[in-house]
């Protein structure tokens, strides 16, 4: 048999490849991402159709969530349901508070709809901490790509005094996304393509800053 083998050309089956798993990498960056109110704390409400801003703070948020993930980074949501983080005002900013404070992160970033006594008022805003020059390029980052997306006049970020920009260590923006006041704003605001050209233009503002 050995004989008719080595005549014939037999040989050995050859060993199958060794797969190997590629190791985990880890994320580059670390995003705080914050929805405003919440529970109790409805905060702003639309003129025409009544829609609760911290519905849809939640909704803006979890996409940008999404499109930072799919890009790498590593999320911390504040909230991630209806609810609030406490059982009054105060609790619900202590908790609010710890969370922005989370040490390692790169970025925090907190999701709001505006209001405005004119209904002409539209548009995405985005404020900084006054003082704050790393804050100031976070905020220039996501106003730019939000006017750029939604085919907007450029506008500044603005400073400002706001409890979520001002008790993280690390850069921080509270993003307007859209007047509630204004009619037709009030209504793409509530649109699913809306909120997500806003939530990727808001993810791609936050990477540019963190990749520049």
């Amino acid at each position: 048999m050995l004989l008719l083998c080595v005549l014939a050309g037999c040989a050995r089956p050859a060993a199958a490849p060794v797969v190997r798993e590629p190791l985990p990498t880890p994320p580059r960056w670390y995003v705080i991402l914050d929805a405003g109110h919440g529970g109790f704390d409805a905060g702003a409400s639309g003129v025409d159709t009544g829609v609760k801003e911290s519905e849809l703070n939640l909704q803006v948020a979890l996409l940008v969530q999404a499109a930072l993930e799919d890009a790498g980074a590593r999320v911390l949501m504040t909230r991630t349901d209806g609810g609030a983080l406490g059982d009054t005002k105060r609790a619900d900013m202590a908790r609010r508070g710890q969370l922005l404070l989370t040490e390692g992160a790169d970025a925090a970033v907190s999701i709001h709809m505006n209001k405005f006594s004119d209904r002409r008022v539209r548009g995405p805003m985005a404020y900084y901490q006054a003082g704050a020059a790393a804050g100031q390029a976070l905020a220039t980052c996501v106003i730019d790509s939000l006017t750029e997306a939604l085919s907007l006049k450029s506008r500044l970020a603005n400073p400002g005094n706001n409890f979520v920009t001002r008790v993280p260590a690390c850069p921080a923006v509270l993003v307007e996304c859209g007047f509630l006041s204004h009619a037709e704003e009030e209504r793409l605001l509530q649109d699913e393509a809306y909120q997500k050209a806003i939530a990727h233009a808001i993810a791609r503002g936050i990477l540019a800053f963190l990749e520049g």
